[in-house]
């Protein structure tokens, strides 16, 4: 459970480094892509781990990888309607950096990584979204969607 639960805040560092809300990070493809790509990094790297995270959202997490590709007027008029955010929610990582406080990048894009390492495989986005967050907890740096998949290197 606990895992299909990590699954879900991968988008957290994704949305503090955007500052902007939710709502209007997921709306541009460009930022689901990025979360796309770290989603299917986790997931590949639970699969060498032979663990298989609960569904905890409506989709399974595999099928909503797939979904976040889908162009902007598909996914905005089918799939965001679907998620409930709430006008100008953000991720709690999102505000922790706002409010200069240390963020939970360890315990959850981190935590991919150390599990990664673990089984003898690399987790590259997972930690270098680590790196840019520590970064940010710094410098309050932001990212635009085209910005953060060049420093990720996608």
């Amino acid at each position: 459970m606990l895992w299909g639960k990590l699954l879900l805040n991968l988008n957290n560092p994704i949305n503090a480094l955007s500052g902007i809300d939710l709502h209007a990070q997921l709306s541009q493809r460009g930022y689901r892509r990025i979360y796309a790509a770290v989603l299917r990094e986790a997931l590949s790297v639970l699969d060498r781990a032979g663990l298989k995270p609960a569904q905890v959202a409506a989709v399974p997490p595999h099928r909503a990888a797939r979904a976040l590709g889908l162009p902007d007027w598909l996914f905005n008029r089918f799939v965001l309607p679907r998620q409930n955010i709430s006008p100008g929610a953000i991720a709690s990582m999102a505000r922790d950096l706002a409010a200069g406080r240390p963020t939970e990048i360890e315990t959850i894009n981190g935590d991919i990584v150390r599990l990664a390492t673990a089984h003898g495989h690399s987790a590259p986005i997972n930690a270098k979204l680590v790196a840019l967050v520590r970064e940010a907890e710094t410098s309050g740096r932001r990212y635009s969607a085209t910005a953060l998949a060049t420093a990720l290197d996608l």
